[in-house]
């Protein structure tokens, strides 16, 4: 089974490319019909894997070279409006209107510069801006006179190269604006955005806390669908150890144990964040007619987290399982063996005693002798088998 240390870890280097300063600008207004500007991503993203067996956590070296630039996508909306607008600079965004929310999405969060201009345009402290570029935070919630940010973890699986994928992904909360930082171009937010497009829901007729609530609990629906697929891996392995018993049942185990002392890790403070986020004395950002949502993502954050205790004991359960199997396989073979050495000690008696070559021994010069002796082994191997078999022995 392969070791897991830390230098089996690759640390990304942050690499700086400028963005585009031209000051074209799309628009997009009121037509989800129209095709959307592409946004380049990069082919060779630093990406944090927790791979199935055997495979462990690790980041290609490719990875780390990576200089495209990053356009993010932004979208203005209100209850009446909705424009989709892809800028190529950050200074062109123009101000909220009193009615209006911003939802700022930006994939990719290599560009320092881009960052860097965005937290100079929205005054956002140079903490927080080192918080978004360092990709290995724990899921934390720092709260500000009037901002929140939040650093979550986003995980979701890759079917096609059965991996499962885990990135980070940062929110900052201020009002009526929600910036969100990708680290790749997958965008589970898609369905997010086509109900913003399509006016479907409570987004567009809500304040941009209830944005965020949605984005969340889109992640947290991610973290289901990740452990049932688990789940069906915890079952095979179960099925498994019933009928057969092999060395990689064992690396499966803790290849699947490492995963979810991992998920915990990212996914347990939320429940402590939830709960600051429902306090009225925190911050007035979240308005009190999201709390009723709050409490339902708490309740989905809780289902999540005693899952992954309940994956966490069947696998530990899983092992002591397998030893306890490894254990009575090595009993029957130790068994057998001291059974077989049971019964050739009163054999070798015999065969000592008529080996000594006395020569007033009267059954050496006897016409019969070789074979009564023979004959008593026999007898006496089958008596012996005969008593195994009823203290059944075997």
């Amino acid at each position: 089974m392969p070791s897991f240390h830390r230098k089996d870890f690759v640390v990304s280097k942050r690499h700086r490319v400028r963005s585009l300063t031209n000051n074209e600008q799309i628009i997009i207004t009121n037509s989800p019909e129209l095709s959307i500007p592409k946004r380049t991503s990069s082919k060779h993203r630093r990406t944090t894997l927790i791979a199935l067996p055997p495979t462990l956590i690790n980041t290609s070296n490719q990875d780390l070279h990576n200089n495209l630039g990053i356009q993010p996508t932004i979208f203005f909306y209100n209850e009446e409006t909705f424009q989709e607008v892809c800028y190529r600079s950050i200074e062109d965004i123009r101000e909220v209107k009193n009615n209006e929310c911003l939802w700022i999405d930006v994939t990719g969060v290599h560009d320092h510069d881009l960052i860097t201009r965005l937290g100079l345009r929205y005054n956002i402290h140079p903490l927080v801006v080192a918080d978004i570029e360092t990709t290995e935070q724990r899921t934390k919630l720092d709260v500000f006179e009037d901002a929140l940010f939040l650093v979550g973890k986003m995980i979701y699986p890759d079917n096609i190269q059965q991996i499962t994928h885990i990135e980070q992904i940062s929110f900052y909360l201020k009002e009526n604006i929600l910036i969100t930082f990708q680290e790749k171009s997958k965008d589970i937010f898609g369905p997010i955005k086509n109900r913003i497009r399509q006016n479907k829901g409570r987004i567009r007729r809500s304040k941009i806390d209830y944005l965020f609530y949605s984005l969340v609990d889109r992640i947290v629906d991610q973290y289901m669908d990740v452990l049932d697929i688990i789940g069906t891996k915890v079952e095979a392995i179960d099925h498994q150890l019933m009928h057969t018993l092999s060395r990689d049942t064992l690396e499966k185990i803790y290849d699947l144990k490492r995963e979810m002392l991992y998920f915990r890790r990212s996914i347990s403070p939320l429940k402590e964040i939830i709960n600051k986020l429902q306090k009225e004395e925190e911050t007035q950002i979240m308005q009190e007619s999201t709390n009723i949502y709050l409490k339902d993502l708490f309740d989905h954050i809780v289902q999540v987290n005693d899952t992954i205790d309940t994956y966490r004991e069947m696998l530990a359960s899983f092992i002591d399982f397998y030893m306890m199997l490894n254990s009575n396989a090595m009993n029957e073979v130790v068994k057998t063996l001291t059974i077989i050495s049971t019964i050739f000690i009163p054999l070798t008696f015999i065969v000592g005693v008529y080996g000594m070559n006395f020569d007033n021994m009267p059954e050496i010069h006897w016409k019969y002798g070789y074979f009564v002796v023979l004959g008593c082994m026999v007898v006496l191997t089958l008596i012996m088998l005969l008593c195994f078999k009823r203290k059944k022995w075997f």
